[in-house]
């Protein structure tokens, strides 16, 4: 297992978990990703604003995700109901994950970071296989009682995506593409 970078963030730097939060609270409320969280690149940006509407639909499944223990004071129609939205939404999450965690991959090699900070990269893809596997835990672990759970687990993976991965890994791989020098600039 590489070393995983640390990198200096601008909107992290001395900032509390209530930074974070305001963060969180700033795409949660107006469903836009945060000014701090976007890279510049395009399609990596359009692919982020899709996961912010991802959390948004989320949210949306359980009449209670915060409160809720389980699925079990729900009737059974409710409960049939928000397990079809969550198994639509995970499809569409993991097939998701795949098409972006692809692209970032590309625009590594085809910058020609992955060469020259092979580290970086390496750390940056095994991040993209931990958040994989996580949701395929999620989807392993699915049981019609305890969909509220799956929920609340798979919101705590997307709102850690969004406010760490991306600031972590994404920025850095966007601060390394706007170089003057680099093959890609301007995508």
């Amino acid at each position: 297992m590489t070393q995983q970078w640390v990198v200096s963030n601008p909107f992290q730097s001395g900032a509390s978990a209530g930074a974070l939060s305001d963060i969180t609270a700033h795409w949660s409320a107006t469903g836009e990703l945060p000014p701090e969280l976007v890279t510049g690149h395009k399609l990596i940006d359009f692919e982020h604003r899709f996961l912010i509407a991802a959390i948004a639909n989320l949210r949306k499944v359980c009449i209670d995700h915060h409160g809720m223990h389980d699925c079990r004071g729900c009737g059974e129609l409710v409960q049939t109901r928000c397990e079809a939205e969550l198994v639509g939404l995970l499809g569409d999450v993991f097939a998701f994950i795949l098409d972006h965690f692809k692209t970032e991959e590309t625009v590594m090699r085809d910058s020609l970071l992955l060469m020259v900070d092979r580290d970086v990269c390496e750390a940056h893809m095994e991040d993209h296989a931990a958040i994989s596997l996580a949701v395929q835990e999620i989807v392993s672990s699915l049981d019609p009682h305890h969909v509220v759970s799956r929920i609340r687990e798979l919101d705590r993976l997307l709102t850690r995506w969004v406010t760490n991965h991306i600031a972590l890994h994404d920025l850095l791989l966007s601060r390394w593409i706007s170089r003057e020098d680099s093959l890609l600039k301007g995508l």
